[in-house]
């Protein structure tokens, strides 16, 4: 099975598709890592990247659908994959479909108050060590990483004023293409503004509950 979560910036895609990648051994493909890596490497398109995403705008086309395509192609994902952070405009889904760059079997999407996601923008830590993401509204007193003890950290762009802009880009750019998925009829929409625990159950529910070709026989193995 192939999906591809979507949602607004800090609306819990990452989160979900690792549990889901833990109960049902799919890799997770996420672009925000994949232009990471590539700025931690210092290499050139990360350096160009890192200029857009600082500012909170949208790193150009042609980077990310190189980086996507060329992770797409690797031998770990042929049997599925969770995809996290790619299509995000109408010009890089057109690629995704012309270049017939993979087949989505189900898109998640999640659905956050505008309120809910600020909030989690200021409580966002993510572990310098493993890479694991906790939040401060969860309220769980973690003071370093539960999984490797690693100390927190904050990304440069986890503030208001950047947040305000993703969300803008988010609704102007990337909420169109939600569209083309829906007249596929592949599109399960779920409740993610609870705790991971309690968006995960409505996740579960919500493909159960779903009429998509072989999603269930998919979750019953």
């Amino acid at each position: 099975m192939k999906f591809l979560m979507f949602g607004a910036p800090m609306a819990g895609k990452g989160t979900l598709a690792n549990m889901l990648s833990e109960d049902y051994g799919l890799p997770t493909i996420s672009m925000g890592d994949i232009l990471r890596n590539s700025i931690a490497n210092g290499d050139e398109e990360g350096v160009k990247a890192k200029e857009y995403m600082d500012k909170g705008e949208m790193v150009p086309d042609e980077v990310v659908c190189a980086m996507i395509k060329r992770r797409l192609a690797a031998e770990d994902v042929e049997e599925g994959f969770i995809l996290d952070g790619f299509p995000r405009t109408p010009s890089q889904l057109k690629v995704f479909v012309d270049q017939n760059i993979t087949d989505i079997d189900v898109v998640v999407s999640l659905e956050v108050p505008y309120e809910a996601l600020l909030s989690r923008v200021v409580g966002r830590r993510t572990c310098k060590k493993c890479g694991y993401i906790y939040n401060t509204s969860w309220n769980l007193g973690y003071e370093s990483c539960p999984k490797c003890g690693g100390e927190w950290g904050i990304r440069s762009d986890d503030n208001e004023e950047t947040y305000k802009n993703r969300y803008n880009v988010y609704q102007n750019e990337t909420l169109p293409i939600l569209d083309y998925f829906k007249k596929e009829g592949k599109v399960v929409t779920v409740y993610g503004a609870d705790e991971p625990e309690q968006s995960y159950e409505n996740l579960l529910e919500a493909l159960e509950n779903s009429n998509i070709e072989g999603l269930k026989e998919f979750l019953d193995n």
